[in-house]
């Protein structure tokens, strides 16, 4: 069989020296083509290597693809023994049903009948749930209905000493424990001294924080089951009837100032105690009404003019 390989080197005589260093154990080596001569160039640059094409005859005999196929014996395969055909079996003919006998059909007694009917004529008579009758509402509490105790008193005055205390004010806090004839005691709890009046604060914005945390401390030490609704009012120098007719004076003009104008007043932010306050004392006022807009400490009251007045 011959082979072809192509060998390359710097010149001619070296690429088939090198072919025959190669491929001389192979078999016979014969240049077959010179495919590049190469070129030396100057100084090594530009150079070229030769190129040429050698067959390798190694004497085996060229045999192609189907001789060898030929030459491969194929074993015989045994063919595979057939089963025998079998002879259908003849299908058992299907057995005859037996006739059976009917059986005289009984006739219906005509007492079920009956029965049967009355069920249907009258109809079923369900027993009905007596309705629930529903719980009486219970009223909301308004903080006037909860009066406040003795022990429920002095647990608010208490706070009220030690927060004084703690921040060093030279205050006094006093409070009446006389009982009513129900057997509760005045809301009142009054601060007096050289640092009440820092208590205070504009429009009053310090005394309802000492207050709120006074309630806040009464509720959660309060043994009452409706201590969220058990309130004190804390009092500096006369302040609350102060700032009360102060308010309804402000009610009185500016329910004038909306009649004359003829249209609605917005007054400034107030708690809820300061508008009730205003509420109130609107409503002795003919011709103007209020109503509250706003949440939180931006919730104020509006003045409106009623369409008779207008």
């Amino acid at each position: 069989m011959k082979f072809e390989y192509i060998v390359r080197a710097k010149t001619v005589d070296e690429a088939y020296k090198k072919a025959l260093d190669l491929y001389s154990a192979l078999g016979e080596i014969t240049m077959d083509k010179i495919i590049n001569p190469g070129k030396k160039g100057f100084l090594g640059i530009g150079s070229v290597l030769a190129e040429i094409k050698v067959t390798v005859d190694d004497g085996k005999e060229d045999r192609s693809a189907k001789e060898v196929k030929a030459e491969k014996v194929e074993k015989p395969v045994a063919p595979k023994a057939e089963k025998p055909i079998e002879a259908p079996k003849a299908k058992k003919p299907a057995p005859v049903a037996e006739k059976q006998e009917k059986k005289p059909v009984e006739a219906k007694k005509p007492e079920k009948k009956a029965e049967s009917a009355e069920k249907t004529a009258a109809p079923k008579q369900e027993k009905k749930k007596a309705p629930k009758q529903p719980k009486p509402e219970k009223e909301p509490l308004k903080n006037e209905d909860i009066k406040v105790t003795e022990n429920e008193k002095v647990i608010a005055m208490n706070f009220l000493k030690t927060f004084i205390a703690d921040i060093g004010f030279k205050c006094e806090v006093i409070g009446d424990l006389t009982k009513n004839e129900e057997g509760y005691v005045s809301r009142l709890v009054t601060i007096e001294g050289e640092d009440a009046s820092n208590l205070i604060g504009h429009h009053g914005e310090t005394l309802d924080a000492v207050q709120y945390l006074a309630n806040l401390c009464l509720a959660r030490k309060s043994d009452s089951d409706h201590k969220e609704y058990v309130k004190v009012i804390v009092d500096i120098e006369n302040y609350r009837a102060k700032r009360e007719e102060t308010l309804r004076a402000l009610a009185r003009k500016m329910a004038n100032k909306a009649l004359e104008r003829g249209r609605s007043i917005h007054l400034d932010p107030m708690n809820s105690y300061e508008r009730r306050i205003i509420h109130s004392e609107i409503q002795k006022i003919d011709g103007v009404s209020t109503h509250s807009v706003g949440y939180d400490e931006n919730r104020k009251i509006v003045i409106t003019v009623d369409k008779k007045a207008k």
